[in-house]
């Protein structure tokens, strides 16, 4: 269905965009207002019915009397207040779901005026949850979603039952990352023109990036979430939804991808509604398709002189390289060995596995086996994670399956994904075994 939904709004573009581009008006808050109109008609279609949210403009507030620069878009729930006289409204930060600032066209000076403004956004959610006014008790501030994807990120058990685990710095930095990832209003750079090349787009960030090297505000919760120039996005992997694994202490944090920008705008709503509603399988399709995003900056969290910061990694290529990447790849589950097949299966029937049981090194032993060897292939799944010693799954609903042709299998099927990706690699069978009967 999302495939469906952005084809949908990509064609509404497609025949609107000219509409505005050849309006003979000339003046600037006029224009403006067509643009930000467009945009707020995109996200209303791509809103499920039946949840209550709204497409607004206005400004965000933190209830202590601090206001954010006026944005162009906010997806909103709740209740807010309407500007006397006019068509804005103020609302509270923690109604606010997404934010998207509108540019008609994106290039380096809106680049950076757009980041700038999308920042006080950030200024007004720091205040409200540094003031204590929160309700911890809210189900959508529910930390399961941060900690999942930090344990795909570093195979390592974050918050169990006892709370917060003991974690090295650089890890810790990028947890608390996660949480404030997760309760934050989505940010949205939308230039509906902009920069010819994908290149191009990637030149401007890193140059900006350079200008403010060692400047407050260039962590990466400052960072939107997406910006899209034209037909080229610029993307955060903060786990909802896109997740990248740390390397060597690393985070990938951003990619840029040629991508349907409208499908990466839903992707990112649409993860977030479903982290707090639950939007249900359909929503999604068959899913059997992931993104392949071309790497472009890194962070890590480090200390200098006693003071905390990031440290930041910049991920060159030209175009040729870039146009070596594919824009998407076909999903398939883990293929996993004998070994891990039964210790995944222990692990779904509720039965643990630990480091140090005698029963699983004596059998692991007699196999030839080196415990070591199949933890790492284990963690490599990004299906379970290390917890003191025990190893546990990070799953929502863990499956596994034998192929007819014997090949082990497991994934996350919370979805039916594999459900799916099971039936369309038995079709392909059967077709192969009749081509060849046929020959």
């Amino acid at each position: 269905m999302i495939r469906t939904v952005a084809d949908l709004l990509s064609g509404i573009l497609r025949d609107e965009l000219p509409k505005l581009d050849n309006a003979p008006v000339k003046h600037a808050p006029t224009i403006g207002d067509m643009y930000e109109g467009l945009s707020s008609e995109l996200l209303s279609r791509a809103l499920p019915d039946g949840l209550g949210l709204r497409v607004v403009s206005g400004f965000a507030r933190d209830g202590q009397g601090h206001l954010s620069g006026q944005l162009d878009c906010m997806v909103v729930r709740g209740e807010g207040e309407k500007l006397p006289y006019t068509e804005s409204y103020v609302w509270h930060v923690k109604d606010i779901i997404a934010v998207v600032e509108v540019k008609k066209n994106l290039h380096s000076a809106e680049l950076r005026d757009a980041f700038a403004h999308l920042k006080t956004v950030g200024e007004i959610e720091h205040s409200y949850y540094q003031s204590g006014d929160e309700e911890l008790d809210d189900p959508d501030r529910d930390m399961t979603p941060s900690a999942r994807t930090f344990a795909e990120m570093t195979g390592r058990i974050a918050w169990d039952a006892e709370g917060l685990t003991a974690l090295p710095f650089e890890e810790e930095a990028v947890f608390h990352a996660l949480l404030l990832e997760q309760v934050s209003a989505i940010r949205v750079i939308l230039g509906m023109h902009g920069f010819k090349s994908e290149l191009a787009f990637r030149s401007s960030m890193i140059d900006y990036l350079e200008r403010n090297l060692g400047n407050n505000g260039f962590g990466p919760t400052s960072f939107p979430q997406l910006i899209i120039s034209g037909g080229y996005s610029l993307v955060k992997t903060n786990g909802r939804p896109f997740m990248v694994p740390l390397v060597d202490g690393w985070w990938p944090f951003y990619f840029s991808t040629p991508e349907n920008p409208l499908r990466l705008l839903l992707e990112f709503i649409w993860t977030r509604l479903d982290e707090m509603y639950g939007l249900g399988h359909a929503f999604w399709g068959e899913d059997l398709e992931m993104e392949v995003g071309r790497a472009l900056l890194s962070f890590r969290a480090g200390r200098v002189d006693g003071r905390a910061g990031w440290q930041l990694r910049v991920h060159q290529a030209d175009d040729e390289a870039l146009n070596g990447i594919p824009v998407a790849e076909q999903w398939s589950p883990e293929f996993v060995g004998e070994e891990e097949f039964v210790l995944l299966t222990r692990l779904c029937q509720g039965k643990e596995v630990r480091f140090d049981d005698p029963e699983m090194l004596s059998w692991l032993e007699s196999r030839g086996v080196e415990l070591n060897d199949v933890l790492n292939r284990l963690l490599e799944t990004r299906l379970v994670a290390s917890s003191g010693r025990d190893l546990r799954l990070i799953t929502k609903k863990c499956q596994l399956a034998i192929l007819p042709t014997g090949e082990y299998v497991a994934a996350e099927n919370s979805t039916g994904r594999l459900d799916r990706w099971i039936s369309r690699r038995i079709e392909s069978l059967r077709k192969g075994a009749s081509d060849e009967g046929l020959a």
